[in-house]
């Protein structure tokens, strides 16, 4: 017992010293989380690296992402979606792939990996953030257009990323696609393994559990009110966990069900109870994703990658994000170009990739593969240096940008 509560009171202390540093400094506290984590974990040996390790992949990164995805994504607006649902869908779809093949190409350039070793850190990478950029946005009041295509981004965008890094090893590793996501069913086909996984495994259950759950809370109300949370929770985490043994993307099910739910559960006092208590968890979880992951790296391999990992951080940020977004924006010119600039500059990345970083190292690990498990822990160590320069260099000139570009207009 004490193997595992002493490394989660270790973190919850680095969270309150992460929270003090940023507001002294204004800035978001989640790099400090990262580095506070290296230093109590692999520097000092505060927290063990290995118990670390085995509860950020066992635990904490599955579960944490489960619990973000459903707290955010019921935070989103069918009334807003609707007014830039065009742009969210090249954000989610053209702009996503786009960067992370370019960013892939540019890893295999820069950093003279294998191919499939680009590729997956571009699929992984290019995902957007939303617990580092909504509180980014609320701090600089930005305004609704721009903010609500970054918050819809960011959450749709996480069951795409983790569907562009199935592609990626089903391509080019297929047989690690096993250790990865099981499935009831064998499908030879790859694409129409890619279509029933992805999408209507996902899409099916989701949509059935919310209906009972819809059933549930109106046709009982009263017993219902008690037990509002507890519900919401059971059935959404179902989702996820259901979705998963049949072969699915867990992380696709439970955007879809928070969506729903978010949109077309009866706006009441438990409902808005509910949304506290996830807000909460979901602060506990971000602090617990961040602190563990920093303790659990293999700092040899932070040192060989520094370099490169900052220069791609910088490509990604300044030129394929931007260019990409600009470019989608061209084919459909709903949105301002002010606007444009400032979603493909703002483009933050977090919670997400960092709970995606190690899956080639823990299948390196499942399978004995020295192979795997090299490229793993230095997918895992560019990985985090990206997140690192992303948290710490897009949200302080956040407020700058807008100021910038409003005088511009």
């Amino acid at each position: 017992m004490a193997d595992i509560l002493i490394p989660i009171l270790m973190a919850l202390v680095v969270g309150y010293l992460a929270t003090v540093i940023a507001r002294v400094t204004g800035t978001v506290y989640i790099p400090y989380l990262l580095l506070l984590g290296i230093i109590f974990g692999p520097i000092l040996s505060l927290i063990n690296p290995q118990e670390a390790t085995l509860l950020f992949y066992q635990y904490i990164g599955p579960i944490g992402a489960a619990f973000i995805i459903l707290d955010e994504s019921s935070k989103i607006s069918r009334i807003r979606l609707r007014r830039v649902f065009k742009p969210t869908i090249s954000l989610i779809t053209f702009v996503l792939f786009v960067s992370g093949i370019l960013t892939g190409l540019f890893v295999i350039l820069v950093a003279r990996t294998p191919i499939w070793v680009g590729f997956v850190i571009g699929a992984i990478i290019s995902s957007t953030d939303p617990a580092s950029i909504i509180p980014s946005l609320k701090k600089h009041k930005i305004p609704e257009v721009p903010s609500t295509i970054l918050v819809s981004e960011s959450v749709f965008n996480d069951p795409f990323s983790y569907m562009f890094l199935v592609v990626v090893l089903a391509i080019f590793l297929p047989a690690t696609i096993s250790s990865i996501q099981v499935s009831f069913f064998h499908i030879g086909n790859l694409w129409l393994f890619l279509v029933l996984s992805q999408f209507v495994f996902p899409v099916v259950i989701a949509f059935l559990l919310f209906l009972l759950v819809r059933l549930l809370r109106i046709s009982s109300p009263n017993e219902f009110r008690e037990y509002y949370t507890a519900m919401i929770l059971l059935f959404g985490l179902s989702s996820y966990v259901l979705t998963i043994i049949v072969g699915g993307s867990g992380y696709m099910s439970i955007a879809i069900f928070g969506i729903l739910a978010g949109n077309y559960m009866p706006r009441d006092k438990e409902m808005e109870s509910y949304q506290v208590f996830m807000d909460d968890i979901t602060q506990f979880v971000v602090i617990f994703i961040f602190v563990f992951l920093g303790a659990s790296i293999d700092l040899a391999f932070i040192r060989s990658y520094l370099l490169v990992g900052v220069i791609i951080a910088l490509f990604l940020i300044f030129v394929v994000r931007p260019f990409s977004v600009l470019l989608a924006g061209s084919i459909d010119r709903q949105i301002q170009f002010s606007d444009l600039v400032f979603v493909g500059l703002e483009g933050t990345r977090g919670v997400f990739p960092a709970i995606l970083a190690p899956t080639v190292l823990i299948v390196g690990i499942k399978e004995t593969s020295p192979y795997l498990s090299y490229w793993g822990k230095a997918i895992e160590a560019i990985i985090i240096v990206i997140i690192f320069t992303s948290l710490t260099i897009q949200p302080l000139f956040m407020g700058k940008l807008k100021e910038s570009l409003n005088r511009l207009q």
